[in-house]
């Protein structure tokens, strides 16, 4: 049995008083901007990681191929304050990710107060408080502390298909890092999302064979699309031959002008024009591959970010095959009445959030559901439960970006700090009830809120951090309402905010669209130093 003992995170005094103490699980990303900010809010923090280091799925061992690159440019994965280096790739390497989060606990003092090696076991409910139960070197310890964060990320546990365990000739694609120990095998990817379809692109490259087995089509799209200029940066048809920029994915569908829109239009116009788009975009998949013809009735078909896919599929060394054709059991592919075998089975097939931990009552209380994908718990604004009272989630929802992990993390602290009021009872229950509604919906939506500028602003509306948009048509204000919205926007103004910083990045952002694209005397620093004296 191992050896119990107990421990009480250490108190210090603010103004005066005993500081509130706050237990935060996981130390990745999430869990690192819930630190920063539990501390920038006077809290007493501690991290506990259960990995022997911080970083989550971006460190070993982690989630992370060697020649992954984000799908999301370095201005969506960032923090606030804290921008990358310029010298990093505008779509950072997974190594570049881990040392940007090494860099980001560094700078405001984060590794004194991560406990790794610590995986927490149990969190049972106190009055008042909360016991956390945490396994360190063989033994036990118990932690007392006034509020917990939940930080462990969705990303925590593999999901195998039915029926499947990981082991000799069968993998999840978590464990893969490099094509090279497949060269010369015949290898089967069951999956075509983000990883499924990067993986087997790159394995195609070696292998004697290589096929991608789906389940449904799905839009393969670059890291960088098309835009018009003239039409307020909205997103372009690649053959438009008026286009003159081709800028990141996420800096081009995420303007609040965008999402306005797209949210005056009823389901199916919005469904119809997004398909539209991404048909010119992808080009004629159907010349590509017939699995990949995406049906004009199929509004709701996912997105992928993929650049090397099309590529591979079009030079044949990728084939793609339906996953029901395909015997896991016994590695056997039906292709026209006769069977193929393969040497391995690569599942590209998801993760969940791994939540064991928490008591039954907080189960019960945030609707956990392990088997649902889509929306595994239900928390009012993907942060508060009901009825656990200093108990807050962070990135702890489906697709979570940096930018609304870190709005999440600066809200739950001021709130359990006591420096901002707690949620409305009746906000929670109507909050809860539209996560509720996500759960429910069909068909189902690739990702629970796809809706980032308002989830962004929702937040920032709630932690006094909400950009003046100014609407004067030019400079600034024509820039937060046309282009992208990003982390840095949410320091321009109100609680700890870095005007300094979030100016820069704009500025820097700007120049990917052209200096004076948003209004006369550009976003340079000079436009933007006007705009904040004025």
């Amino acid at each position: 049995m191992a050896e119990v003992s107990g421990h009480g995170i250490d108190r210090g005094m603010r103004d005066g008083q005993l500081a509130r103490r706050v237990a935060i699980i996981g130390a990745g990303p999430a869990g690192l901007a819930a630190l920063k900010s539990a501390r920038e809010e006077g809290l007493e923090a501690v991290a506990f990681e259960a990995k022997d280091r911080p970083g989550g799925l971006w460190t070993e061992p982690g989630l992370v191929w060697n020649s992954l690159r984000t799908n999301l440019s370095r201005y969506s994965c960032v923090f606030s304050d804290h921008p990358h280096d310029r010298t990093t790739p505008l779509f950072p390497e997974g190594r570049r990710v881990a040392a940007y989060l090494a860099g980001y606990a560094a700078r405001f003092g984060l590794d004194e107060a991560i406990r790794p090696g610590h995986r927490v076991m149990a969190v049972i409910p106190r009055t008042p408080g909360f016991r956390l139960m945490v396994e360190a070197d063989g033994r036990i310890e118990t932690h007392d502390t006034d509020a917990v964060i939940v930080a462990s990320g969705v990303f925590a546990e593999a999901l195998m298909p039915q029926g499947l365990t990981i082991g000799g000739a069968v993998m999840h694609a978590a464990a893969y890092r490099d094509p090279a120990v497949f060269a010369g095998k015949r290898v089967a990817v069951l999956g075509s999302a983000f990883s499924g379809a990067d993986i087997a692109a790159e394995i195609a490259g070696v292998a004697e064979r290589t096929v991608m087995l789906m389940r449904r089509p799905a839009w393969y799209v670059p890291r960088a699309v098309p835009v018009l200029p003239e039409a307020g940066f909205m997103p372009a048809d690649a053959g438009d031959d008026r286009i003159r920029l081709r800028l990141p994915m996420d800096l081009v569908i995420n303007s609040r002008a965008r999402a306005q829109r797209l949210a005056a239009l009823d389901g199916a116009t919005a469904g119809r024009e997004r398909w539209s788009w991404l048909d010119g975009i992808a080009g004629d998949q159907r010349r590509l591959h017939p699995l990949l013809d995406v049906p004009e009735d199929d509004l709701a078909a996912p997105m992928v970010i993929s650049d090397a896919l099309p590529a591979a599929v079009r030079s044949g060394r990728l084939e793609l095959a339906r996953a029901v054709d395909f015997d896991p059991a016994r590695l056997t592919l039906q292709e026209g009445g006769r069977e193929s075998r393969f040497d391995v089975l690569i599942c590209a097939t998801g993760y969940r959030p791994s939540l064991a931990m928490l008591a039954p009552g907080i189960l019960e209380a945030i609707g956990y559901d392990p088997h649902d994908r889509l929306q595994p718990v239900l928390l009012g604004h993907c942060v508060f439960p009901e009825g656990v009272p200093d108990l807050a989630f962070v990135g702890m929802y489906r697709g979570p970006y940096f930018g609304v992990m870190e709005l999440q993390a600066r809200w739950a602290a001021a709130v359990l700090a006591g420096k901002l009021p707690r949620p409305d009872p009746l906000d929670l229950e109507h909050a809860v009830a539209a996560e509720r509604a996500i759960r429910d919906v069909r068909p189902r939506p690739q990702f629970p809120h796809a809706d980032y500028p308002a989830m962004c602003d929702a937040l920032a509306e709630k932690l006094g951090v909400m950009p003046d948009l100014l609407h004067d048509g030019t400079g600034l204000g024509r820039f937060l309402w046309h282009g992208p919205v990003l982390p840095a926007q949410y320091r321009l103004s109100g609680r700890h905010a870095r005007p300094d910083i979030a100016l820069g990045t704009l500025a820097e952002v700007a120049v990917l669209f052209g200096q004076d694209a948003f209004g006369q005397g550009g976003l340079g620093q000079e436009g933007f130093s006007q705009q904040q004296e004025d």
